[in-house]
């Protein structure tokens, strides 16, 4: 008798185990940026709902009470969407985007509101799908803006940086003149000094005129040339 209890007892615990590992599975493999997906619950769900969802989970797949090895991973997810759904804006943001993805639908497949597909799990199915859709177009848009905004971050930061660097240099050859200005004084008094004792001691060359007027030289006269007289002016 005691056999069969313990088999039994054996038999519960292990039950129990594959549930919660099924349950890790689950979370884990569930649309992560819908938290209604995360928490297994429709839409249409209120705050009680979501309560109970969360605490009856969290139960079941706590790191403490399960060995499956993502089983932290998994609690991590569903306390994040306990956390989206329990706050007003996020849940009615989520259900707004529900609401488009249904009327959407209805419009492509021309429906009727009062047409009985609409109330089909396979409708349903497609309202989650296009949801899902959406969430992936908004989360894709969001980190193209995250990432120009982080670029432009870098650039501005990159920006400021060469503007200390160039601030600093300016400061360090200020310090520098500053430092040496003495130095550069005393060089110059130096060089006055040096100049005028050349100058006193020293003696002034005279000016050599190397290119001086010289009057063309007479040619004598050709004995075997007539000669010829240059006509003057009488009139004078």
């Amino acid at each position: 008798m005691s056999e069969d209890l313990d088999i039994d007892k054996y038999l519960a615990t292990e039950a129990t185990q594959l549930q919660k590992d099924q349950e890790v599975e689950r979370i884990l493999s569930a649309f992560k940026l819908n938290p209604f997906d995360v928490l297994d619950l429709a839409p249409d769900c209120n705050e009680k709902d979501i309560k109970n969802a969360y605490r009856k989970k969290s139960l079941l797949i706590h790191p403490d009470k399960t060995k499956h090895p993502r089983a932290q991973e998994a609690f991590s997810l569903l306390k994040k969407a306990e956390t989206e759904l329990s706050n007003e804006k996020s849940r009615q943001l989520l259900l707004t985007i529900f609401e488009e993805a249904k009327i959407t639908l209805i419009a492509d497949q021309k429906l009727k509101l009062t047409d009985p597909f609409i109330n089909t799990s396979e409708f349903k199915l497609q309202i989650k799908q296009k949801t899902k859709d959406i969430l992936i177009e908004q989360e894709l848009r969001r980190r193209k803006l995250l990432k120009r905004e982080l670029e432009a971050q870098g650039l501005a930061a990159q920006k400021a940086e060469q503007v200390e660097k160039e601030k600093k240099r300016k400061a360090e050859e200020e310090k520098l003149w500053e430092e040496t200005r003495e130095q550069r004084v005393n060089n110059w008094r130096d060089f006055q000094t040096k100049k005028g004792t050349s100058s006193q001691g020293g003696t002034k060359k005279k000016r050599k005129f190397g290119s001086e007027f010289k009057p063309p030289k007479v040619l004598a006269e050709d004995p075997s040339k007539p000669y010829i007289k240059r006509p003057t002016n009488t009139n004078n």
